[in-house]
C-alpha cells in the first residue's frame, strides 16, 4: 500500500505561507495557570452577553427569513446603509455601494491580496507591522519592505527612499498597508501631519493606501486624526472596520469601502471564497448598530480598557528595570516594550517569562527588515487587572534577574 506524499500535491505558492506565531499563543489563554499578555483579544468578561442573546432570539423569531439565509455577497443592503452613515458621520464619505462586508478586516487584507498583488510584487508596510497582514501579502508572492516609524508614525523620507530604490530595479510599490491609528504592534498613531505628507508621496508616486483600523473608536486620552480615507481626494484609499473589537469577533462581521471598480473585483473573488458573509452576524451587527448600541457599548469599553492600560503601565514603571522602553498608547490593546541591546533576545526572555507562566509576544515576527530581537509586544486587553499587575511585578523580577547576571558577567571580564 502506497502512502500519499503530501509535499508533492501542494501548488507552489503554499510554500509562501508561513503560521502566525500570535496563534502558537492562543492555546496558552486556555490555560487557568498562564497569564497571558499575547493575544490581542476582546476581554471575556465585556462580551454584551444578554444584549446579544436577546438581540438574536429576536432576529431568529422575527426576521429569520433574513437572519438564517444566504445573503448578498457584498452584504445585506440595510447593513451597508448603517455603516455609510457611520463614515459619513466620521468624515470618510463612502456610499453603501461602495461598500462590502467581509468576515473580519482579515479576510479584507486576504481578498485585496489576490486582486491586487503579483508574485514578486514589493508591499510597503510599517516596521514593526501587524503579522496577519505581512502573512497575507507573502502568501501571494509579495515581498514586503517595512518603513521605519517613530513616534509620529511611518517616517516619509524612508518610504520615499525605499519607493525610489526599487523603482530604480524595476520593481515600484503599488500599495502602503498601514494600521494608523494605535497601531498592532506598536501602539503608535500615525499624525496628520504624517497623514498628509504620506498621502502626498502616495499621489506623487501613484500608491494605493490600504487603511486598516480595527482600533480606531477605543481611543482614550484624546481623538484620532483625519483617517487617510477623510483626507484623500483622488480615491486612491481603501479602508477597512471591523465589528471585532468594538463588539464581538465571534460573529465575523468587517467591511471593506473603497472605489467602485475594486469593490467589483473583491466581490468576485469573495464569492469564490465564502459566496456571503454571515447572515446572522450581520443582522445583529445591522440591529445593535441601528439602535445606538454598539456606541454606548464603545464608550464603555473605553473606560474598561482605559484603566487596564494605565495599571499596566503603572506596574511596568513600578516593576521594570529602568533601562526597559516600552510605549504608552492613547488607545488600542497594544504595548511595545524595547529591551536593552545586552538582554538576550526577546525569544529566549519568553521561554524564561514562560517558567513563570506569563506570556507575550516576541517581536520578531513582526518585522519584515530582520529586526525585532529585542522588542515584544504586551497586550492589556484580556487578562484582569489584578493578573497584570501580577504578571509584570513576576516579569520584573526576571528582568531584574536577568540585569544581575550581565553585571556578573561584566565584572568576571
Amino acid at each position: 500500500m502506497m502512502s500519499v506524499e503530501w509535499n508533492s500535491f501542494f501548488a507552489k505558492r503554499t510554500k509562501n505561507i508561513t503560521g502566525s506565531q500570535i496563534r502558537h499563543f492562543f492555546a496558552l489563554t486556555e490555560q487557568p495557570e498562564v497569564i497571558s499578555f499575547a493575544g490581542g483579544f476582546p476581554g471575556n468578561d465585556y462580551f454584551p452577553k444578554e444584549d446579544i442573546a436577546n438581540s438574536l432570539v429576536h432576529l431568529v423569531r422575527e426576521e429569520g427569513r433574513q437572519a438564517l439565509q444566504y445573503s448578498p455577497t457584498e452584504g445585506t443592503c440595510d447593513l451597508r446603509m448603517v455603516l455609510s452613515e457611520k463614515m459619513y458621520r466620521e468624515g470618510k464619505p463612502c456610499e453603501a455601494e461602495n461598500l462590502i462586508i467581509t468576515d473580519g478586516s482579515q479576510q479584507g487584507i486576504d481578498l485585496l491580496g489576490r486582486i491586487l498583488i503579483n508574485p514578486g510584487d514589493p508591499v510597503l508596510v510599517e516596521e514593526p507591522a501587524y503579522i496577519g497582514g505581512m502573512s497575507v501579502f507573502k502568501s501571494y508572492g509579495g515581498i514586503t519592505l517595512g518603513i521605519d516609524m517613530d513616534s509620529e508614525g511611518p517616517i516619509p523620507a524612508r518610504m520615499e527612499q525605499t519607493i525610489i530604490r526599487w523603482t530604480e530595479n524595476n520593481k515600484k510599490p503599488k500599495i502602503f498597508y498601514t494600521v494608523p491609528n494605535f497601531q498592532n504592534p506598536t501602539g503608535i498613531t500615525t499624525s496628520l501631519k504624517r497623514r498628509y505628507e504620506i498621502l502626498a508621496l502616495a499621489s506623487r508616486y501613484n500608491l494605493v493606501i490600504i487603511e486598516d483600523d480595527p482600533y480606531g473608536e477605543l481611543f482614550y486620552d484624546e481623538d484620532i486624526p483625519l483617517s487617510y480615507k477623510a483626507l484623500d481626494r483622488e480615491d486612491r484609499v481603501i479602508f477597512l472596520g471591523s465589528y471585532s473589537k468594538v463588539l464581538i469577533p465571534g460573529i465575523r462581521i468587517g467591511w471593506l469601502a473603497g472605489p467602485g471598480q475594486l469593490i467589483e473585483k473583491v466581490t468576485m473573488a469573495k464569492q469564490t471564497a465564502d459566496l456571503c458573509s454571515s447572515s446572522l452576524g450581520q443582522q445583529l451587527a445591522c440591529k445593535l448598530s441601528s439602535e445606538g448600541f454598539v456606541d454606548k457599548h464603545v464608550n464603555r469599553l473605553r473606560k474598561l480598557y482605559r484603566q487596564k492600560r494605565d495599571v499596566m503601565i503603572d506596574s511596568m514603571e513600578k516593576y521594570f528595570p529602568p533601562d526597559i522602553n516600552y510605549s504608552r498608547p492613547g488607545g488600542g490593546f497594544f504595548i511595545w516594550v524595547n529591551f536593552p541591546a545586552y538582554y538576550p533576545s526577546s525569544k529566549e526572555l519568553l521561554d524564561l517569562s514562560l517558567k513563570q507562566n506569563v506570556a507575550f509576544v516576541h517581536g520578531e515576527g513582526f518585522s519584515s527588515n530582520g529586526g525585532g530581537w529585542h522588542s515584544a509586544r504586551f497586550s492589556f486587553s484580556q487578562p484582569s487587572i489584578e493578573d497584570i499587575i501580577i504578571g509584570i511585578r513576576r516579569l520584573g523580577n526576571i528582568f531584574y534577574e536577568v540585569e544581575a547576571s550581565y553585571s556578573v558577567k561584566i565584572a568576571g571580564h
